[in-house]
């Protein structure tokens, strides 16, 4: 269970925000959000977390850490491609 970002307490800070807006900020679609956070690219109370603590309840994202995750993902994909085209 995470807790609410609008309520004083011990979540991860930053600035969360809403699927619609972190797919414009990143640039990509929210279903790429959602397959990322799906297949497990991107960790839940770090990278995002529940607004209210039920399964129903909307999906925030951080995201200079969604972008930082990424990026590592990518450079680490990037020298995998590399040592075996090497």
């Amino acid at each position: 269970m995470h807790p609410s970002p609008w309520t004083t307490g011990p979540w991860p800070p930053g600035p969360w925000l809403t699927a619609p807006q972190a797919a414009a900020a990143l640039s990509v679609s929210i279903s790429t959000l959602y397959r990322w956070r799906t297949q497990g690219l991107l960790v839940a109370g770090e990278d995002w977390m529940r607004k209210w603590p039920s399964g129903r309840s909307p999906v925030l994202y951080h995201v200079e850490r969604v972008q930082q995750r990424i990026a590592a993902l990518t450079a680490h994909s990037a020298q995998e491609l590399e040592a075996v085209a090497g």
